[in-house]
């Protein structure tokens, strides 16, 4: 199998996305409340997540008796997009024309809602004038949702793609659905390898993840599955929004060879008009794409979202206001497939059997996903050892996709699994414990459940580990950053964890050194201790040693996740003549946000932040905590169960630097250089004295 994943463009993982644009609205809601979205709530969340009801409902409407009632969308682009937010809005349209028209089914919506501040507010507004279901569309909008559900117990909410309910925190009125993209993605994958006279496919994608990365995956296990010689290069832009990102992939794909582009997001109208400039056919997902290139457009899985919706307004009329997860599948037809006439015969029929053994389970499309990865893993197993079925926990104090130090870890369990496998590498995870006595619940639960490792992610929560840790001998506690595991104490099954990102911080800064034109340097930092404090002592040696005129500000704003605060702290540096800034903890996503409209450089540390700005964020000090966790999980199975310090070093791969490609050379080689002298030896970072 020939597989080339052209990354043109960051690779990344996670799901959020922040603009500073605002949104139109529509229907009678005036959006003028834009207050900032409060801190995540810290009610108490089990250890173990509830399970979700997952509904496998038909994708026929069912109005029936449906009395009047009021639905509004917040939606992250436009109702004609010919992709994600058109698919449930058109589906809306439909039940309201099926229903008896707008008196009957009243519809409302806000549109470019790429602001999640904005976003919060637009929901709120349209619970508090009495809409019976509110709509987030999109998964950034979750930590939003859950603070707001509470406050009108009455009404229903519903995001997606997601299928937390919210149950594991109390909530009894949310929604959740996905889409089961891989499994369209699969047969235009079939499709295609089976229509392509060059051999040669092009996937535009815009973020690696989601329903986006589940089509994709898809599209390359059909496309393989149907023809193993097939080249598919897949580039992501990071991007669901930018055309011409995904014009510039589409004509990159069409150079290497590709006769047949696919993609998804609305960026695709980029992508969709070179396809029809250069007569290169198109397959689309999530609409019908086909209006803008009919002699383009040959294949299209689209989104039929009526069953779900009108399942949650038959609940909400009966009283019951969310708790359910829905699943858009082609089995229960919430998927649908669309060939052009004049295909060539055969390949619309191996396409056909392919979707009839996927419905009726003769292909696990996910479970050749995962046969996928093992094969493009190639030479990984001396990387990744051979491991007994290991369950690991994980509490934190913010999100996984917070872009920062809690997505850092779960990305890097994440990765392990794709490798091993569900059943042999199982994930349980607890977000958003800030309250530390919530956490202890948590871990004590986990621990209870009989999982091998729970890590606490978080320094606040060690008293607590080690009072818990005691009464479970067998199980191994790791927790961070810190190099102490109990061992004092006479505690012989916490692991610690501690990243030295001194290091990374001294390489940022000497680039940071080589960059700046104004001489001036922002730094926003959230506490003063930890890796954070670890950083900017690397971070201001590194300037320093590189050129001493340079000025570097910092500040602290006393909280990891108040991006507001991080934001205020950002104008402050570029209004005192900053051109560069960097910063830590989930409050940077403010921060980026100012810089990106500044058009100030940023230099991101723990997690890849570019998805919010990818022209601002031009070098990363990555967690990889991969080599860590194998050592744990090693240890563990060896009747280890703690007592070891890990640190994650430049040396040993625990700290990565990335480098966008748009810096000057000279500056980078710097930057190269210090890390190599750190590595050796030569360069020994010495910390400035700070009051």
């Amino acid at each position: 199998m020939k597989l080339s994943r052209m990354l043109t463009l960051l690779l990344i993982f996670g799901l959020l996305l922040v603009s500073c644009g605002g949104g139109n609205t529509n229907g009678n809601e005036d959006m003028a409340d834009n207050t900032a979205v409060s801190e995540p709530n810290t009610t108490e969340n089990t250890a173990e997540p509830a399970e979700e009801t997952v509904a496998d409902v038909s994708a026929e409407a069912d109005v029936a008796g449906l009395e009047s009632v009021r639905v509004a969308i917040v939606m992250p682009s436009t109702i004609t997009d010919l992709a994600w937010s058109q698919s449930l809005y058109d589906a809306l349209v439909r039940i309201q024309e099926e229903a008896g028209g707008p008196d009957n089914v009243e519809i409302a919506y806000t549109e470019n809602m790429f602001n999640v501040t904005d976003a919060a507010a637009a929901i709120r507004d349209y619970a508090a004038d009495g809409f019976n279901l509110v709509i987030a569309h999109g998964t950034q909008y979750g930590t939003s949702l859950f603070e707001i559900a509470p406050d009108f117990p009455e009404t229903s909410f519903a995001w997606g793609t997601a299928v937390d309910t919210g149950k594991d925190q109390g909530l009894e009125n949310i929604f959740a659905y996905e889409a089961r993209a891989e499994q369209g993605g699969f047969i235009n994958g079939v499709l295609a390898a089976n229509l392509s006279e060059s051999g040669v496919l092009g996937v535009v994608g815009p973020v690696e993840a989601g329903d986006a990365k589940l089509y994709i995956d898809g599209f390359v296990a059909g496309a393989t599955y149907a023809n193993p010689d097939v080249q598919v290069n897949v580039s992501y832009t990071g991007s669901f929004g930018d055309t011409a990102l995904a014009a510039e992939a589409a004509n990159t794909h069409i150079a290497a060879g590709a006769d047949i582009l696919t993609g998804s997001a609305q960026q695709v109208v980029g992508a969709i008009g070179v396809a029809k400039e250069q007569g290169v056919f198109w397959m689309g997902t999530q609409a019908d794409q086909s209006s803008l290139a009919p002699d383009i457009v040959v294949a299209s899985q689209v989104y039929d979202w009526q069953g779900v919706l009108s399942d949650m307004l038959q609940k909400n009329q009966a009283g019951e206001y969310g708790g359910t997860a829905y699943v858009l599948t082609l089995k229960n037809g919430g998927l649908v497939m669309q060939f052009a006439d004049g295909l060539n015969a055969d390949a619309v029929a191996a396409a056909d059997e392919a979707a009839a053994m996927i419905s009726d389970g003769s292909i696990d499309v996910m479970a050749m996903i995962s046969g996928e990865m093992m094969a493009d893993a190639g030479d990984m197993a001396a990387e990744y050892p051979e491991i007994e079925p290991v369950r690991i926990a994980l509490v934190m104090p913010s999100t996984i996709t917070d872009l920062a130090w809690s997505q850092s870890m779960y990305d890097s369990l994440a990765e392990l699994q794709a490798y091993y496998g569900e059943d042999n590498f199982e994930i349980a995870y607890t977000e958003n414990m800030f309250n530390v006595t919530d956490a202890a619940a948590a871990i004590r639960d986990y621990a209870d459940s009989g999982y091998n490792l729970v890590i606490a992610h978080g320094a606040q929560y060690g008293t607590s580990l080690f009072e818990i840790a005691p009464d479970y001998p067998e199980t191994s506690f790791a927790w961070g950053t810190t190099t102490n595991t109990g061992a004092d104490e006479g505690v012989s099954n916490v692991f610690a964890y501690d990243p030295r990102l001194e290091q990374g911080g001294y390489v940022s800064g000497v680039l940071a050194a080589n960059l700046t034109e104004s001489g001036v340097i922002g730094l926003v930092g959230p506490v003063d201790a930890g890796d954070a404090k670890l950083h900017v002592d690397g971070f201001v040696a590194g300037v320093r040693d590189t050129n001493p005129d340079a000025q570097v500000n910092v500040s602290f704003t006393g909280s990891f996740g108040d991006t507001a605060l991080a934001a205020e702290a950002a104008n402050t540096q570029i209004a005192a003549g900053a051109d560069i800034l960097t910063g830590s903890a989930q409050q940077v996503v403010g921060a980026i946000g100012v810089a990106k409209e500044a058009g100030v450089y940023w230099m991101g540390v723990q997690a890849d932040q570019s998805p919010l700005a990818p022209d601002v964020v031009v070098a990363t000090v990555l967690y990889d905590w991969k080599p860590t966790l194998l050592a744990m999980i090693q240890a563990n199975q060896s009747g280890d169960y703690g007592n070891q310090v890990f640190q994650l070093t430049l040396e040993n791969g625990g700290q990565r630097m990335i480098y966008s490609d748009s810096l000057p050379a000279d500056a980078v080689e710097a930057a190269q250089a210090a890390e190599q002298g750190i590595i050796d030896g030569s360069i020994e970072i010495v910390p400035e004295p700070r009051s």
